[in-house]
């Protein structure tokens, strides 16, 4: 499962794609638009994350979403070819441990670490809007802003 156009999308780039009035829409479609079959992957973390996001009125104003409108974006995207859903390899946990130990006390050590970990030990891009992720210097990943 590992080549070049193989990426893991962050929370922010699956709301971008499954919200059109989201401020990011057009940007992560477009490059959704050059995505390949089976090239797109998402993980439990992310779903999760999207749909706590894109259901929260203080997170999305008037454009909030009911979880079964949620659902019926997230059935959608899963009938298109470009996307598949993945889960850790046994590879993940130590690459997780080593670069957690290595984030200041203080620091933010979860969510983006997890992703982090996971596209290296997946041996994937990681595809972002946040600007954040560079200070991974072992993750290949692209932001798209």
């Amino acid at each position: 499962m590992s080549g070049d156009m193989d990426s893991l999308i962050d929370t922010n780039v699956l709301v971008a794609i499954l919200h059109a009035r989201h401020k990011h829409s057009e940007k992560a479609l477009g490059w959704l638009d050059q995505m390949g079959r089976r090239s797109v992957a998402i993980c439990r973390v992310v779903q999760m994350g999207a749909l706590r996001l894109l259901t929260k009125p203080a997170m999305m104003g008037e454009d909030v979403l009911s979880p079964s409108e949620f659902w019926l974006g997230w059935d959608t995207l899963q009938q298109d070819d470009r996307f598949l859903f993945v889960s850790e390899p046994k590879s993940f946990e130590p690459l997780w441990r080593d670069l957690t130990r290595s984030i200041p006390t203080g620091e933010c050590a979860e969510t983006d670490a997890y992703l982090a970990s996971l596209a290296q030990s997946l041996e994937m891009k990681l595809v972002t809007f946040d600007r954040g992720f560079s200070r991974f210097q072992k993750v290949d990943s692209q932001i798209l802003i």
